[in-house]
C-alpha cells in the first residue's frame, strides 16, 4: 500500500510537469480550471501503477501513451505536434525527476531521523516531487525556452530536445529493468520501443521535410504571383512612359509654335487676351527650358495657315541660330488641303515638325548643311510634301524596322525614334505614300523624303546601297528601287556638292 501511495505522488508530479512543459513549449496559456486536471493525473497514475505492477519497464512507455492521449484530447493540437512536443515534455519531466532526487538528498538525510518508515518514505517522495515541480517552473524562466518551440521549423533547439527526450525515455526503460537477459519478452519489448522512438524521430524528419517543401512551394507561388504583378505593373508603367514621352516630345515642338502664333496674334490685334496667352506660353516655355527664339529673316515663304507657317518659321529660326542653309517652296494651295483633302491641321503640323527636325539634325552632322521644304501637289492635285537634307543616309537597322517600332541610332544624344514612328502612324491614318530617295536631283542634297496623300499606302526606298537592299529584303511592305551609277561614300557623308 505504501508503494502505491508513493507511486501516486511520483507519477502525479510527472504528469503535472508534462502538462506544464507542453503548454510552455507550445506557448499555450494555462487556465485556472486546469487545476482540475490534477485529480485526473492521480487516476491515471493509479491505472499506470496497476498496469505496470508486474512489468516495470512499461512505466516510461505508459507515461508516453497516457500523456499523448491526454494532451491530444485536452488541447486538440495536430497529432504530429502532440506526439513530438509531448515526447519532449516527458523527457524533461524524467530528467527533472532524477535531478530532484539529487537535490533533495540533504532533505532525505534529515527526514531519515523519522523512525516511522512509512511516513518517512511518503514525506521524502513528497519533497522530491515538490522539488521536481519547482524545477520545472524555474526551467521555463530561461529566456531561450520562454519563446517555446516550432515543431515544424528547422531549429536546432527542437531537434536537440527531441533526440534528448527519446534517449531519456529509452534510458528510463533500462533503469526500470532489473535484468534484461532474464526474459526474452522484455528484450523484444525494449527493441520494439526503441524502434518506436526512432520512428518518432524519422517522422519528425519527414514532417519537417514536407513542411519545408510546402513552405517553399508557397513562397515560390507567392514569388511567381509577385513577379506577374511586377511584370504587369512594369508593362503598365512602360505604356505610361511611352504615352508621356510621346506627349512631351510633341509639346517640345508644339509649344514654341503656339507661342509664335500667340505673339503674332497679339501684335496684329493688340488684344489683351492675346497678350495674356503669349505671356503665359512664354512662362511655360521658360519652365520647360525651351528657347523662345525669334527670327530676324524677312520674306519667309508662307502658306497662310498659321499652324503650318509656324513650323516653317521655326526651321528658318533654327537655320539663323545654327548657321545652316534652309529654303522652302510652296507650290500648292495648302489651305485647300484641309477642306478638299480632309487633312487635319494638327496632323500635318506634327508631320512637318518631326520631319523638319530630323532633317535639320541629320544635316548639321555634315559640312555645308542644307535643308529644303517643298509643299506641292501630285498630278492628281493631291497634297505632296518633300523634305531634303544634306546629312548621312539612314542606317540599315533603322530602315529594317521603319514604321514598325521606335528605333533610333542617336539614343546616346537624345534620340528616341518617337518622331519617325509617329509620322508613320499619321501616314497609316490617311493611307499616304512614303518614299525615301537617296538620289535626289537637287544639287547639294544627299536624300529626301516624299509624302503623297494619294491613298496608295506604300513605302518605297530608292537606293544604290546593297546593304539597304538586304536589310529591306524581309519587308513585304517595302518596295526597293535600285539606283545605278552613284558613289556610295558621297551618299553617306553628304559632301556631294
Amino acid at each position: 500500500m505504501v508503494e502505491f501511495i508513493i507511486c501516486l505522488i511520483k507519477y502525479t508530479a510527472i504528469f503535472t510537469c508534462i502538462l506544464y512543459a507542453y503548454t510552455k513549449l507550445l506557448r499555450i496559456k494555462l487556465k485556472v480550471w486546469d487545476l482540475f486536471d490534477i485529480p485526473l493525473f492521480v487516476a491515471l497514475s493509479a491505472v499506470l501503477y496497476f498496469v505496470t505492477i508486474y512489468i516495470k519497464i512499461l512505466v516510461p512507455i505508459g507515461f508516453l501513451l497516457f500523456d499523448i492521449a491526454f494532451l491530444l484530447l485536452r488541447f486538440k493540437k495536430t497529432f504530429y505536434e502532440t506526439v513530438t512536443v509531448g515526447t519532449i515534455a516527458l523527457g524533461i519531466s524524467f530528467v527533472l525527476s532524477e535531478f530532484a532526487l539529487i537535490v533533495d538528498f540533504p532533505v532525505a538525510a534529515v527526514l531519515y531521523l523519522i523512525k516511522n518508515e512509512t511516513v518517512r518514505n511518503i514525506i521524502t517522495q513528497l519533497s522530491i516531487s515538490i522539488v521536481q515541480i519547482v524545477g520545472t517552473l524555474l526551467l521555463f524562466k530561461i529566456k531561450r525556452l520562454q519563446s517555446g518551440v516550432n515543431p515544424k521549423g528547422e531549429t536546432a533547439t527542437f531537434e536537440i530536445l527531441l533526440y534528448f527526450s527519446v534517449g531519456c525515455i529509452f534510458t528510463m526503460m533500462l533503469l526500470y529493468t532489473k535484468n534484461v537477459t532474464q526474459s526474452i519478452y522484455e528484450t523484444v519489448l525494449l527493441v520494439v520501443v526503441l524502434f518506436g522512438l526512432l520512428l518518432i524521430l524519422w517522422w519528425r524528419r519527414h514532417i519537417t521535410h514536407n513542411y519545408r517543401e510546402a513552405v517553399n512551394n508557397e513562397n515560390f507561388k507567392r514569388l511567381e504571383k509577385e513577379l506577374e504583378e511586377y511584370k504587369f505593373n512594369s508593362v503598365e508603367n512602360d505604356l505610361q512612359v511611352a504615352v508621356y514621352a510621346k506627349l512631351f516630345h510633341y509639346l517640345n515642338k508644339a509649344l514654341p509654335d503656339c507661342a509664335l502664333i500667340a505673339e503674332s496674334a497679339a501684335a496684329q490685334t493688340d488684344c489683351a487676351d492675346a497678350y495674356a496667352a503669349r505671356d503665359m506660353l512664354q512662362r511655360v516655355l521658360c519652365e520647360m527650358n525651351l528657347a523662345n527664339e525669334k527670327c530676324s529673316l524677312q520674306n519667309i515663304p508662307q502658306t497662310g495657315e498659321k499652324v503650318i507657317d509656324a513650323t516653317i518659321i521655326r526651321l528658318f529660326t533654327a537655320a539663323e541660330r545654327k548657321n545652316f542653309n534652309v529654303s522652302a517652296d510652296i507650290f500648292a494651295d495648302v489651305k485647300s488641303w484641309f477642306t478638299e483633302s480632309k487633312l487635319r491641321k494638327d496632323d500635318l503640323h506634327i508631320l512637318l515638325s518631326y520631319l523638319c527636325d530630323n532633317a535639320m539634325i541629320s544635316a548639321l552632322c555634315s559640312p555645308n548643311a542644307k535643308v529644303r521644304v517643298e509643299l506641292s501637289a501630285t498630278k492628281n492635285f493631291e497634297p505632296l510634301i518633300r523634305i531634303y537634307d544634306s546629312g548621312k543616309q539612314f542606317d540599315e537597322e533603322v530602315l529594317e524596322k521603319l514604321g514598325l517600332e521606335q528605333i533610333t541610332t542617336r539614343a546616346g544624344v537624345g534620340g528616341n525614334g518617337i518622331g519617325l514612328f509617329t509620322v508613320f502612324q499619321i501616314l497609316a491614318k490617311y493611307g499616304a505614300r512614303f518614299t525615301l530617295d537617296e538620289a535626289p536631283k537637287s544639287f547639294g542634297y544627299t536624300k529626301f523624303i516624299e509624302i503623297a496623300f494619294d491613298g496608295r499606302h506604300s513605302i518605297t526606298v530608292r537606293t544604290c546601297r546593297e546593304s539597304v537592299v538586304a536589310a529591306c529584303a524581309a519587308r513585304k511592305d517595302i518596295t526597293v528601287e535600285r539606283v545605278e551609277g552613284l558613289d556610295t561614300e558621297i551618299l553617306r557623308d553628304g559632301t556631294n556638292g
